[in-house]
Formats: C-alpha cells, structure tokens, sequence
C-alpha cells in the first residue's frame, strides 16, 4: 500500500477481513501509511460487524456499515452507516 500511495491519494479504503477470502488487514498498519501520506483510512466492517471489531481504535477515520445484512438480522430491511471519528 506504501508503494502505490501518491501525492493526489485522499483515501485508502480497506475492507477487513475480506470477502469471499476472509483475508485479514492489519487496520492500525493501513491507517498509518495513509495518515503518513496526508489521506483518509476507510474501513468497510460489514463483514466483522461492530462487535467483533472496532477499526476506529485502531487508527481509521471512517466507517462503513451495512445494516442490512447482520445487523438487521433477517435482511427484511436496508440500511447502512458512516462513523466518524
């Protein structure tokens, strides 16, 4: 990520752990090389939801949460959420 960071790069979007492959970001490691190059962390933490994983603590600036599909249990309703930090 480092690599391919430049000088016009406002966000580093991270989706952890990912899916299908269930592969795991180090959050903290992925905010820092952002923050070192003046740009924003994202986190997508649908997949790991609130409870498992709180990506705020850990360095990232956004949140992303589908409320659709863990949170709201039987995917009878459509939401989403930002936090912010």
């Amino acid at each position: 990520v480092r690599d391919a960071m430049r000088d016009e790069t406002e966000l580093v979007w991270v989706e952890t752990p990912t899916n299908p492959l269930m592969n795991v970001n180090d959050i903290g490691a992925l905010a820092d090389i952002a923050h070192e190059g003046d740009a924003l962390c994202a986190v997508d933490n649908t997949f790991a939801t609130p409870y498992l994983q709180r990506p705020l603590e850990h360095g990232a600036d956004i949140v992303s949460q589908s409320l659709t599909k863990y949170l709201g249990g039987h995917s009878d309703t459509i939401g989403g959420a930002l936090i912010v930090d």
